[in-house]
C-alpha cells in the first residue's frame, strides 16, 4: 500500500512540476490534489517504509520524513486558523486551478496529515496503551475522510459542509484506504478478531456497515437526484426518506435477528450434543482409569500425566513420575531391539500393542498388556503418546503355570504310555512261567501248590487287564483324526457290534435324532461304546435293560444323554465315579477295571466339553456330556 502512494504522488508531483493541466483535472468539477498534498503523501509513505526496517539509518529517515508531513501539515493548519499566507504552498509551483486558497491543502486534509503523522510514530511503540490510542486516531482520520466521500457522492453544496470542502475526492480515498491499512498493522489482536474473525459480532459488523454504508449512499443519491429535478420538495422529499430508511432498517433488523435465532439455535443443538459427548467421555474416561495404567508422554518420551491406577501398581507417587520416561519402571527384562522396534513402529504413526515386563519402586516385577497410541497435530506431527496398560501378571503367571502343567501332563502320558508298554512283557514272562509249572508239574503239587499257581494266573491276568486299560487311556487323543461323524450312524455301528451281548441280556435300545458332528471319530465311538456297554453290564438281576440316547442343540455346544434303568449309583458314590482304577462294585459281581469311565471323561476334556451324571441307586442313571458345536 505504501509503495502504490508513493508511486501515485510521484505522478502527481511531476504532472504539477511539467504542467500536465488535462492529467490534473482529469476528474471534472473536482478540485485536482494540491502538489503539496501529494508532496504529504510522498514523505509519509517514505516514513512509512522506513520504519519496516530497523537500522539507523531507516530510522532516520523515518523521523525526518515524518517531522517534515507534520511541519507541512501544521503550516497550512496555521494559515486557516490566522488567516495568513506565509508563501510557502505556492512556493514550489504556479497553482491555477483553485478558485480559493490557490496551492493551500484544504483544512480537512491538513488536519487528517497531522493526525497520520503523530499516529505513525506511536505505531513503533511498545505501550499497548499508546498503541490503543494510535488506533483511535487512525480510526479519526478514517471517519473523517468517509463522511468526506459520501458529501461528495451525495454532492452536497460546500456551504453545508463547513471545513470538509474543497477536499479532492482522490485524496480522500487515498487517505481512507492508507489509514484503515495502517490501522490494521497497527490494531491489536483482539480488533482485528472483532472485524475479520469468524464469531457470530464480526460477522454482524461484516453484514450490517456494508449494508447501512450502501442503503445511505444508494437512498442519499436518490432524494437528492428528486430535489434537483424538481419531482419532490425537500421537506415532503426528507419525510418519504425517513419513512424509507426507517422501514428498510427495520427489515433488515427482522433478516438479521431471524439469522441470529437460526444460528442460536443451532449452536444450541452442538452445545447439548457437545455435553453429551463430553459426558460420555468423561464415562469412557472413569471406566479407563478405573481398569487400566493410562499415561500421556511428549514426542520424546517424557511422562506428562498418569493416573492413580499408574501410581498404585507402580507404588510411585505422582511428583515422581512427571517429567521423567519410562525407563523408572524398566525391569531389564527385555533387550533394547525390543524397545528400538517399539519406538520405530510409534514414530511412524502406527499403534504399538504388546506385553510388557515392568518393576515397582519396591523392585516387584509385573506385566501388563500395553497399547501406545501416537497422536497428531493438524501438520500430521507427533506430539505425544498416549499409553494404556492392563495388570496381567496373574494371568501371565496362571498361562506360565498352565504351560508348565500341559508339559508335565505330557511328561506323564509318555511315562505311562511307555511303562504300561514296557511292563507287558515281564507280566507275560511271569504268566508263561506259570503256564508250564501248572502243565509240567501239576501232578507233583499239593493241593495248597496248585491253588497258589490259581490265584498267580488270576492275578497277573488281572495285572495285564489293567496295564492294557492305562496302556488304552495314555493312548487316548495321540492320533486323534477330526471328521465329521453322523452320531446316528455311529450309535448303529456299535448296536451291530454289540449284537451278541444285547440278544443275550434281551437289550432295549432307543434314540431320538442325533446331530452331526465335528468331532474326533475313533474317540466319539468309544465314548458311546464305553456309555453303553456299562448301561447293558450294571444291570438288575433278572431287569430288561433299557437304554435311551438323546441330544439337545445350544448356542455353543450339544448336550447328549445316555439314560439305563441300571443299578444305579450312590449319591456318595456318584462324585467319584470318572476315577480311573475305580470300581464301585465289587470285582466277582461285574468284570471290569473301572477305568471305562476315565476313558469317558478323558474323550469328552479333549472336545473340550464337560461330563456328568444323574442317578439314584436301583433306579437307574444318566449320563450327560457336551460336546462344543464350533469344535475345531
Amino acid at each position: 500500500m505504501s509503495l502504490s502512494v508513493l508511486a501515485i504522488s510521484i505522478i502527481v508531483i511531476g504532472l504539477w512540476l511539467f504542467n500536465i493541466r488535462a492529467i490534473l483535472s482529469i476528474i471534472p468539477g473536482a478540485t485536482p490534489m494540491e502538489y503539496i498534498t501529494a508532496l504529504s503523501f510522498f514523505l509519509l509513505s517514505v516514513g512509512v517504509l522506513a520504519s519496516q526496517r530497523k537500522s539507523t539509518l531507516f530510522l532516520i529517515i523515518n523521523r525526518a520524513t515524518i517531522t517534515c508531513v507534520l511541519i507541512l501539515a501544521l503550516v497550512t493548519i496555521g494559515e486557516y486558523l490566522f488567516g495568513n499566507n506565509f508563501g510557502l504552498n505556492i512556493s514550489f509551483v504556479n497553482d491555477t486551478y483553485a478558485l480559493k486558497f490557490p496551492g493551500r491543502m484544504s483544512l480537512a486534509t491538513a488536519i487528517s496529515f497531522f493526525l497520520v503523522g503523530i499516529s505513525t510514530w506511536g505505531m513503533d511503540s511498545k505501550s499497548e496503551k499508546i498503541k490503543r490510542f494510535t488506533n483511535f486516531i487512525y480510526f479519526a482520520v478514517i471517519l473523517l475522510n468517509f463522511v468526506a466521500i459520501i458529501l461528495y457522492i451525495l454532492n452536497i453544496p460546500g456551504n453545508y459542509t463547513g471545513f470538509m470542502i474543497p477536499i479532492p475526492i482522490h485524496t480522500s480515498f487515498i487517505l481512507f484506504w492508507f489509514t484503515g491499512f495502517l490501522s490494521y498493522k497497527n490494531a491489536t489482536e483482539d480488533f482485528n478478531t472483532l472485524l475479520f474473525g469468524k464469531y457470530a459480532g464480526s460477522k454482524l459488523i461484516r453484514t450490517v456497515v456494508p449494508y447501512n454504508f450502501t442503503a445511505v449512499i444508494v437512498m442519499g443519491l436518490g432524494f437528492i437526484y428528486l430535489i434537483n429535478n424538481h419531482i419532490i420538495v425537500f421537506n415532503s422529499g426528507f419525510v418519504v426518506y425517513t419513512i424509507i430508511a426507517v422501514s428498510v432498517s427495520v427489515i433488515h433488523v427482522f433478516v438479521i435477528a431471524i439469522q441470529l435465532n437460526n444460528a442460536e439455535h443451532e449452536r444450541n443443538m452442538y452445545e447439548k450434543a457437545f455435553h453429551a459427548s463430553t459426558k460420555e467421555i468423561e464415562q469412557y474416561k472413569v471406566a479407563l482409569d478405573s481398569s487400566s495404567l493410562v499415561d500421556i508422554t511428549d514426542a520424546n518420551g517424557k511422562i506428562i500425566s498418569v493416573n492413580d491406577k499408574f501410581c498404585e501398581v507402580s507404588n510411585y507417587d505422582r511428583h515422581e513420575l512427571i517429567g521423567k520416561t519410562h525407563k523408572i519402571i524398566n525391569s531389564d527384562h527385555h533387550s533394547k531391539e525390543f524397545f528400538a522396534d517399539l519406538w520405530g513402529q510409534i514414530k511412524k504413526g502406527e499403534i504399538w500393542a504388546g506385553g510388557i515386563k515392568n518393576r515397582t519402586k519396591e523392585g516387584i516385577f509385573y506385566w501388563v498388556h500395553t497399547a501406545i497410541i501416537p497422536f497428531k497435530n493438524e501438520l500430521g506431527e507427533i506430539y505425544q503418546f498416549l499409553t494404556i496398560r492392563q495388570d496381567i501378571t496373574k494371568h501371565t503367571t496362571l498361562a506360565v503355570q498352565y504351560e508348565n502343567l500341559k508339559a508335565k501332563n505330557k511328561e506323564i502320558e509318555q511315562f505311562t504310555y511307555i511303562a504300561s508298554h514296557d511292563l507287558q512283557e515281564p507280566l507275560r514272562t511271569v504268566r508263561s512261567m506259570i503256564d508250564i509249572l501248572q502243565e509240567q508239574y501239576s501232578a507233583e503239587l499239593d493241593d495248597d501248590a496248585r491253588m497258589s499257581l490259581n490265584f498267580m494266573t488270576e492275578a497277573t491276568d488281572r495285572m495285564s487287564s489293567l496295564i492294557k486299560g492305562l496302556l488304552d487311556y495314555s493312548r487316548i487323543g495321540r492320533e486323534k483324526e477330526l471328521i465329521t461323524i453322523d452320531s446316528n450312524e455311529t450309535i448303529r455301528e456299535i448296536t451291530d457290534d454289540l449284537t451278541a451281548i444285547i440278544k443275550r441280556k434281551n437289550t432295549v435300545i432307543t434314540t431320538d435324532k442325533l446331530p452331526i458332528l465335528k468331532a474326533y471319530g475313533i474317540e466319539i465311538r468309544l465314548l458311546f461304546q464305553n456309555l453303553i456297554s456299562n448301561a447293558i453290564k450294571f444291570q438288575k438281576e433278572g431287569a430288561t435293560p433299557r437304554i435311551h440316547i438323546s441330544a439337545k442343540e445350544d448356542t455353543n455346544y450339544f448336550k447328549f444323554s445316555v439314560k439305563d434303568n441300571g443299578i444305579g449309583i450312590s449319591e456318595e458314590d456318584s462324585r467319584n465315579v470318572f476315577a480311573i482304577f475305580n470300581q464301585l462294585n465289587k470285582r466277582d459281581a461285574y468284570e471290569g477295571t473301572g477305568i471305562g469311565l476315565a476313558h469317558c471323561e478323558k474323550i469328552v476334556h479333549l472336545h473340550g466339553g464337560q461330563i456328568w451324571v444323574d442317578s439314584k441307586e436301583n433306579e437307574g442313571s444318566t449320563f450327560y456330556f457336551t460336546i462344543l458345536r464350533n469344535f475345531i
